[in-house]
């Protein structure tokens, strides 16, 4: 009886390990938990790309700056901030929603 059911257990197993190999991994959401308004040109002429980050994935709106190995969110509505991404956006350097 307990051999059925190791034989039973192995089964199951490999069929869930067959069936986890063939589902795509999925993509890691990286949300901003709070923002910062300090915007200065300094820091907007060190930015490699940047995102807009929809309040309908995360909790907040924000806008993170990708800085060499760093992520940085930052406060959407910041009038520096919206005119540097308005320049940027119509290059369409680094765009990513």
């Amino acid at each position: 009886m307990q051999l059925k059911l190791a034989v039973l257990l192995l089964i199951a197993v490999t069929a869930l390990l067959h069936v986890a190999a063939v589902i795509p991994q999925s993509r890691v959401i990286n949300c901003c938990t709070q923002v910062s308004n300090k915007v200065h040109a300094g820091l907007l002429r060190r930015v490699k790309s940047f995102q807009v980050q929809d309040d309908q994935i995360c909790n907040i709106k924000a806008v993170m700056l990708h800085i060499a190995h760093r992520k940085l969110c930052m406060y959407p509505n910041n009038a520096l901030l919206k005119k540097w991404m308005a320049r940027h956006m119509k290059k369409e350097i680094h765009w990513r929603r």
